[in-house]
């Protein structure tokens, strides 16, 4: 028998629509902090979240960026974001080597957000923002971003319509013992 904690991991499945009941702002904070609970290169925790329920920056949203049509009244947007002067300012690190590293920060704290809102029943999608200029300049300039902090994502949390089955993932071919 499996426990809660992989068996949240084997069913959690990308959900793109949502009711229009609205997500209560203790699971918001119950996500965020999940979010923040997520390891973190040198423990700097560079992420930043931003929360959007207004429906008119919500449909400015859907319309600027290609992957959030799915956006509607009653999901929540989170914009998860990386502070990238945090490795900047730490003088023995070679800038070039280290400044991605948020992304695998906040690329860890968007999986235990998204791992969480499966656990409290709500659905959510990933959809994709950074490396592509083209869609973080449109949110830096929605949302009033500075230059040193950078969109990763935007993830909708909401009320799934319908549950779905997971996909099973598991592939054999993939696992390569001591050399590839």
């Amino acid at each position: 028998m499996l426990n809660e904690t992989i068996t949240n991991i084997l069913t959690r499945v990308t959900i793109r629509n949502f009711t229009e009941e609205p997500v209560s702002d203790e699971d918001i904070r119950l996500l965020l902090q999940a979010a923040m609970a997520a390891p973190s290169s040198m423990n700097l925790q560079p992420w930043h979240f931003i929360v959007i329920k207004d429906e008119g920056l919500k449909r400015q949203l859907k319309a600027a960026l290609p992957y959030a049509k799915m956006i509607n009244k009653g999901c929540t947007g989170i914009v998860v974001c990386g502070d990238i002067s945090l490795y900047e300012r730490i003088n023995h690190i070679d800038k070039e080597d280290n400044t991605l590293y948020w992304v695998q920060d906040c690329s860890a704290a968007s999986e235990n957000l998204l791992l969480a809102a499966h656990a409290i029943g709500l659905g959510a999608v990933w959809t994709g923002v950074y490396p592509l200029e083209s869609r973080f300049g449109k949110l830096r300039a929605l949302l009033s971003i500075p230059d040193y902090i950078v969109p990763l994502n935007l993830i909708l949390v909401g009320h799934p319509v319908a549950s779905s089955l997971p996909k099973n993932k598991w592939n054999e071919g993939k696992i390569h013992n001591d050399k590839f």
